[in-house]
């Protein structure tokens, strides 16, 4: 089964992760494409990014990198809240991803988490084609900078 913003590729491992317990806890399903070269993945958020949960994520792309993961998909379609102070940090370890020879896309953003975002100082290209994008794209959809390495 293809997975949004894989194209017609196949996903060869998907993972669960749950990032943070409790009430407001949040997870994550990680999907790891085999048919691009260098290795993707596609990280869907969901719940409550508080400040251990973002860093257990920050600690998840980490793995990523070292593992030979160079594209990176993040969805919050699902996010229900981030802790704005959080967001700093995520932009930090993104443009670590990149100068490394990665790259990283967002989708599913909220009009207000894309402004947490770029007031972080995120490239706005990172950010897709507008606030909300890929929320309602279509299956395979992506923009052509996205895997651009």
């Amino acid at each position: 089964m293809a997975s949004p913003g894989f194209g017609n590729s196949r996903v060869a491992l998907a993972i669960n992760l749950e990032l943070s317990h409790g009430r407001h806890g949040a997870a994550a399903r990680i999907e790891m494409d085999e048919g691009v070269p260098g290795g993707s993945a596609r990280v869907a958020l969901r719940g409550w990014m508080e400040r251990s949960a973002m860093r257990r994520l920050l600690d998840t792309l980490d793995g990523l990198r070292a593992r030979g993961v160079h594209g990176v998909t993040l969805d919050w379609s699902q996010v229900r809240h981030v802790d704005a102070r959080q967001v700093t940090g995520l932009v930090t370890a993104l443009s670590r991803l990149e100068a490394r020879g990665g790259a990283c896309a967002m989708l599913g953003l909220s009009h207000h988490l894309r402004d947490l975002f770029l007031l972080a100082g995120c490239d706005p290209d990172r950010l897709g084609a507008g606030a909300a994008a890929g929320a309602g794209a279509p299956h395979g959809t992506r923009s052509a900078r996205e895997w651009a390495s």
